[in-house]
């Protein structure tokens, strides 16, 4: 309750639009890059094996692939998690501030 109510009362969505912005662009590069880089990764591990043709490295390169997989999945489901956790922990004011400015993205502002 105390991250609701320092949410609620101490900071206004204009303060926290770069803040949202950055961890909405985090959440994104997480869900979308990392999840292809395992599955990459796993798979030249695979091929390396396949091409020395032992059937032992084959096999174990084989569940290292799916637990790479299993891993890009999650971390392709990580951002709905982050994201209705923090639904569920904020006030309206923060869902709402959070719904806005999650895609904005990460902008440089330069004051002459």
């Amino acid at each position: 309750m105390l991250s609701t109510f320092i949410l609620a009362t101490k900071f206004s969505c204009g303060s926290l639009k770069d803040i949202i912005g950055i961890a909405g662009f985090a959440l994104k590069a997480i869900q979308y890059i990392a999840p292809v880089l395992l599955i990459l990764w796993g798979s030249i591990d695979l091929v390396k094996s396949i091409i020395q043709g032992k059937e032992e490295d084959i096999k174990k390169s084989q569940k290292i692939l799916i637990k790479r997989i299993i891993s890009a999945v999650i971390l392709f489901l990580l951002p709905m998690l982050v994201s209705t956790l923090l639904g569920l922990i904020g006030s309206k004011k923060w869902k709402s501030c959070w719904d806005q400015y999650k895609n904005s993205g990460i902008s440089v502002d330069v004051d002459a």
